[in-house]
């Protein structure tokens, strides 16, 4: 069982209106690398548009975990109310601080609204709650187009135009000038396989749909022999676990030299994760 990493906690007092108040201050900045609009955009105090901010996934907790908080909302709130944060925080077995966290990005991507200490899901939140226990295809369907309009979408198609690149790389060019924990653009990353927005193959490269991958080594398998990420039965895997894009299953069955380059491929990511942002 993967323990949660730790952030120390910083005050909000003082540092400006771009600083979401449900979010941890090293998920989000004033908006200083390539990219276009993105969600959270709005007016300042003098009436012109307040620079888009940049909002990356908690780094305490992996994606799938994150989604288990939004299946919890969807749970706990499922007359319409809003939930509170301890409530979250027990029903997940996160803390309250992770919970909160988690919020930022949540709200950012449009799966959450936005509260104080008090949280409910959008109607796209939980259309995708009720469709991942049964069939994590259609909830990866219904995620794209909220993580096609945030800000990464457009970094990672500018950068990913002249081809594919590693996992590392692409996850450091997404925090470039942010704060926080390496890990959070890993995972953002993350949610970007998830939604469809980016591909990965078993090396551990990103590409855009439709992309070339990057010439295959010498044993490579067929794309058609790759487990695909085709709609799964409630016998099958009720609720899979991601590692890198792969569910168990997934990982298990892959061939020995392709399994070896996963293993590979996980050092490398780790490696990139904890190597200092440029």
């Amino acid at each position: 069982m993967a323990r949660e990493p730790c952030e120390k906690s910083a005050r909000v007092a003082g540092i400006g209106l771009t600083m979401p108040f449900f979010s941890h201050p090293d998920s989000s900045s004033t908006w200083s690398a390539h990219g276009g609009p993105t969600h959270s955009g709005g007016k300042g105090n003098g009436g012109g548009p307040q620079p888009p901010r940049r909002t990356l996934p908690s780094g305490r907790t992996s994606p799938t975990q994150q989604i288990q908080l939004v299946l919890a909302l969807s749970e706990l709130g499922a007359g319409g109310e809003e939930v509170g944060r301890a409530a979250a925080a027990a029903r997940t077995g996160k803390s309250m601080d992770t919970v909160s966290d988690c919020m930022g990005f949540l709200v950012e991507v449009g799966l959450a609204e936005p509260g104080r200490g008090r949280y409910a899901l959008t109607d796209q939140g939980r259309a995708f709650a009720e469709a991942w226990p049964r069939d994590s295809a259609q909830a990866r369907l219904l995620l794209h187009p909220l993580m096609q309009a945030h800000w990464s979408a457009t970094v990672v198609s500018q950068h990913l135009a002249g081809g594919p690149l590693p996992q590392e790389d692409l996850a450091r060019v997404l925090r470039t000038g942010l704060r926080g924990m390496p890990m959070r653009g890993v995972y953002l990353v993350e949610w970007l396989v998830i939604g469809l927005v980016v591909e990965r193959d078993d090396r551990l490269h990103i590409h855009l749909p439709g992309q070339a991958p990057p010439r295959p080594g010498p044993r490579t398998a067929p794309r058609a022999e790759e487990p695909g990420p085709g709609p799964k039965t409630e016998a099958e895997d009720p609720d899979p676990a991601f590692l890198l894009g792969l569910t168990l299953r997934e990982i298990q069955e892959l061939p020995d030299a392709r399994y070896v380059a996963f293993l590979e491929g996980v050092l490398q990511t780790l490696r990139g994760a904890l190597a200092p942002a440029a």
